[in-house]
């Protein structure tokens, strides 16, 4: 049963102060771009382009053109069941880094301080699979703390409760249906989209619809602080705290 890598996807979070805003130049960041992210002259993105920078390279921080916001849509708008689904719109600046001696811009809404997670493809119809989160947030922070009943693999328990040493917590609770809450300090809205698109394969589902009545993605913009997707297995809560840095997921899906 794969509740926890729904429940794991929970790290997507809505609409923040922008972390990745925070960096300062020697800062490392990872692409999280999965096609890779073009590297410009300018830090505009009708900018020449230099080359591509393949998903979860690590960069440094050069400088940061942050004197203006620009979007780009992720993932187009699109129909379920008659109903019109918004774009999501990542918001971001750029970042000036080098790479394979080439000194230019990236657009960071597609960087994280936090290293990218490992993606392969499966052959069989080239949808990408990625580890499970607490694989994935043991091996790059560090597991400081766990309780849980039951049993399982990759937080497949009754009950459990696992702290990272960056500060992020899981829980879950698995019944009639499986409930989670991550908890995430000191992200953006990017970089919790980013983590829930792959997660839950949401962009590349879009993309492939299997053209079952019951197979659809739904999302919502409640507030510009909460954010809900839902498809037939799952329903996603997501709320920010600005003030707070910290993001809350609560999430359900049927066994």
């Amino acid at each position: 049963m794969k509740i926890l890598a729904s429940i794991l996807i929970a790290v997507f979070f809505t609409q923040t102060a922008g972390a990745i805003d925070q960096y300062q130049p020697g800062d490392t960041l990872y692409v999280w771009a999965g096609s890779g992210l073009v590297l410009r002259k300018s830090y505009t993105l009708n900018s020449a382009k230099l080359r591509s920078i393949p998903y979860g390279t690590m960069l440094i921080a050069r400088n940061y053109a942050g004197d203006k916001r620009t979007e780009v849509e992720a993932v187009p708008g699109f129909t379920a069941n008659g109903e019109k689904m918004p774009p999501v719109t990542l918001h971001g600046d750029f970042a000036q880094v080098i790479f394979q001696g080439d000194t230019g811009y990236v657009y960071d809404g597609y960087l994280s301080k936090m290293p990218a997670l490992k993606r392969t493809v499966n052959p069989s119809n080239s949808k990408p699979e990625c580890e499970y989160f607490t694989v994935w947030a043991d091996r790059c922070f560090g597991l400081v703390a766990e309780h849980h009943t039951g049993s399982g693999q990759h937080g497949d328990y009754s009950t459990g409760r696992w702290v990272y040493a960056n500060g992020m917590s899981l829980s879950t609770w698995t019944e009639k249906s499986g409930e989670g809450r991550i908890i995430l300090p000191d992200v953006s809205m990017e970089e919790a989209f980013l983590m829930f698109n792959y997660f839950n394969t949401y962009e590349w589902e879009i993309q492939h619809p299997s053209g079952e009545p019951d197979d659809f993605w739904y999302f919502k913009q409640v507030s510009r602080y909460e954010w809900i997707f839902s498809n037939q297995a799952c329903g996603f809560k997501v709320i920010y705290r600005p003030e707070e840095r910290t993001a809350f997921l609560m999430d359900e899906c049927s066994c």
